[in-house]
């Protein structure tokens, strides 16, 4: 398939007191996509418009995934106004799949079906014309392997109400994989999953996708999953899209603070706060560096003139927090940089120094 999975154009989505979703206008592309946002930001609206479950919206939304190709919301009475004129197809990726499957917050498990029963009923593999469940759980291989990548063996025959949060958000990550849709949209997968084991599970999301050619579209919290698992970013910030693009372009370059802290910790310097405690950085534009890409020295014999002095170190894991402060002014401020060799000590004259940036 060439082209978006979908197109939104001014899609709005009424609330209660404000706009769920507040003139959304994207592309959200073949591939990974992650959506981010505070909580209340629209995230889920989002989503579930893409599905289908809401359609009380204005705007126009097409999909090139299935056979209705354009839906245009009349935002009133809870239906879609057939399409204007239609929009030329572009033909699925995999014909004989589910063009998309649904994971909504709860998981969407059915209460009467056990954990085996969840996969049987949507696996690809089982053949339609099988005479009974017995019959063809000889042919549905995906069910057993599925549930043991998703340490849910153990579990096969619990109904969802015997099920703890952590493994209905495995079971209905697992159901949703063995539909072999082309397309998923996941809201908040594996949220109540231990945060110890999560890793492992994305892991294995991350590897059937490729292997079967899914797309995805999952919302999310967490930094690190979205680095790991999606090359395309939507941020949402009251309804309407604050970022739309490449994951690594908002690493690398965000565009200020508060969009470029959703991929996780995050430098913030003035123009002013540059030229004061940035080595070596000349005048500009307020400036993002991540913790990874700075570098705190004590200041050599050549440097010694420094006015940068170390007041206090409060966290040293993976980055450490220090407190610096320009001796000249009385100005202090808290950087996130490597964990160095060496510390230097409280007190010390130090320079701060960007990765890469000549020294």
């Amino acid at each position: 398939m060439s082209g978006p999975l979908f197109s939104l154009c001014d899609v709005t989505l009424p609330g209660s007191h404000a706009p769920r979703l507040n003139s959304v206008t994207l592309d959200i592309p073949v591939g990974s996509t992650a959506v981010v946002g505070l909580s209340g930001a629209g995230k889920t609206s989002l989503l579930n418009v893409l599905a289908r479950f809401e359609t009380e919206f204005f705007g126009e939304l097409k999909s090139h995934i299935s056979y209705d190709e354009v839906r245009t919301g009349d935002g009133i009475h809870g239906r879609l106004e057939p399409p204007a004129q239609c929009v030329p197809r572009l033909e699925p990726r995999n014909k004989d799949r589910l063009p998309l499957y649904w994971v909504p917050q709860s998981g969407g498990l059915w209460p009467h079906l056990s954990a085996e029963q969840h996969l049987d009923v949507v696996s690809a593999e089982v053949p339609q014309n099988s005479k009974s469940r017995t019959e063809s759980r000889r042919f549905s291989k995906r069910t057993d392997e599925l549930l043991s990548l998703f340490d849910l063996n153990h579990r096969r025959q619990a109904l969802p109400a015997e099920l703890s949060q952590g493994e209905r958000s495995r079971l209905a990550l697992a159901r949703a994989l063995a539909t072999r849709a082309n397309v998923l949209l996941l809201d908040e997968p594996l949220s109540h999953v231990d945060p110890v084991r999560k890793p492992a599970y994305w892991k294995i999301v991350r590897q059937i996708v490729a292997e079967e050619n899914i797309s995805m579209v999952f919302t999310s919290h967490e930094p690190e999953t979205v680095m790991r698992q999606a090359e395309h970013l939507i941020c949402l910030d009251a309804g309407a899209v604050a970022y739309d693009g490449p994951v690594r372009t908002l690493y690398d370059n965000p565009p200020n603070a508060e969009i470029g802290e959703f991929l996780g910790p995050l430098n913030w310097f003035s123009a002013s706060e540059s030229v004061a405690f940035l080595n070596g950085r000349p005048e500009g534009d307020d400036y993002g560096i991540r913790p990874e890409r700075l570098r705190i020295c004590v200041a050599s014999e050549s440097e010694l003139k420094s006015q940068l002095e170390l007041v206090s170190t409060p966290f040293i894991g993976a980055y450490c927090e220090s407190v610096i402060r320009r001796v000249e002014s009385g100005m202090t401020k808290t950087v996130l940089h490597q964990v160095p060799d060496v510390m230097p000590s409280i007190g010390d004259r130090v320079v701060l120094w960007q990765l890469g940036a000549a020294r």
